[in-house]
């Protein structure tokens, strides 16, 4: 009987275990990407000529970032333009329903 108890008493505290370790592991998934990032950059950079340190290397690499934002905010901006498109297309098949159910009560989408 009392194995049973430390048997129950063990599962809840195996998935709070499981649940830290999973917490863990996504928070540091942004990290290892973001350093994946900056080497895979650095490696553009030199593959363009510019050596760690210098000027051109650092400038190199805020470009690099520029880059990756732009494209960032520009898919960002794509997003929220179909998300309006969908939104009014919504929009105006309600009007075109209402209208039509103005016109001829009977139809059988106005019997809602």
């Amino acid at each position: 009987m009392i194995n049973s108890l430390l048997v129950r008493a063990r599962r809840p505290l195996t998935s709070l275990g499981l649940l830290a370790i999973a917490a863990v592991g996504a928070l540091e998934r942004p990290a290892s990407a973001q350093s994946r990032k900056q080497r895979e950059d650095a490696r553009t950079c030199a593959s363009f000529g510019a050596r760690f340190g210098t000027p051109t290397y650092s400038n190199c690499m805020l470009e690099q970032q520029r880059r990756r934002d732009f494209k960032e905010r520009e898919t960002l901006e794509k997003m929220a333009l179909t998300s309006q498109i969908a939104r009014d297309g919504q929009v105006m098949a309600e009007r075109a329903r209402r209208q039509r159910c103005d016109r001829n009560p009977d139809r059988r989408e106005c019997r809602r």
